[in-house]
């Protein structure tokens, strides 16, 4: 016999991780609150009577989820004060990639086809993301004018560490390279992508 009485109570934190998952999956405007709402068995108003219309939540699903990778990436980068930039570079390639491992929504959202650039400055402006890349931006500059590395760019550089985990996200197509390589092991990967994506980037030699 099914007991009627109210829905489920869901903490804040597994319904913007919810809504996240359903911004990357439908992008902005084909994303449906009361579709989230019958996924989470709540009633058809309860998220917007917790976060607001549309646009508020997700401001808060995208704030929850930059929180989350900045989180694993800042746990990732354990420098100590006297390390280099070079090493602080290949630190932040590596974190960089276990934290988009660990949260694939939120790189699906930032490659969504319909997610306009209001939306991505939403993302990348209004949360700790925005600050990482600039730092990145910067110190690139300074290895390459001190001739430590070639002229590197921080979109190629994103697209490179971004597709360096795709066989973490793309495990049906991964499997079928098993036979040869066998099953991907993530933590052996991400090094062997990191130790390739650096030294892509050091000077020709003559």
């Amino acid at each position: 016999m099914t007991v009627r009485g109210r829905p489920p109570l869901l903490s804040d934190e597994v319904i913007l991780e919810k809504a996240l998952a359903a911004f990357a999956a439908s992008g902005y405007a084909a994303m449906s609150v009361r579709g989230l709402n019958a996924e989470l068995g709540l009633s058809h108003e309860t998220v917007s009577k917790r976060f607001g219309p549309k646009s508020e939540l997700f401001r808060a699903s995208v704030g929850r989820g930059v929180d989350l990778f900045i989180a694993d990436f800042d746990r990732e980068m354990h420098q100590g004060a006297d390390a280099t930039d070079l090493e602080r570079l290949r630190a932040t390639v590596r974190a960089f990639m276990v934290a988009s491992s660990r949260h694939p929504s939120l790189g699906d959202l930032l490659h969504h086809e319909a997610i306009d650039e209001a939306h991505r400055m939403v993302i990348v402006g209004e949360t700790g993301l925005g600050e990482r890349i600039v730092e990145t931006v910067l110190m690139l500059r300074r290895l390459h004018e001190a001739g430590i590395i070639r002229e590197t760019r921080i979109r190629d550089l994103w697209f490179l560490a971004q597709g360096a985990v795709a066989p973490l996200h793309f495990e049906a197509l991964s499997h079928m390279f098993d036979l040869f390589d066998g099953p991907v092991d993530a933590d052996q990967l991400i090094e062997r992508m990191t130790d390739a994506i650096m030294r892509s980037m050091l000077p020709a030699t003559q």
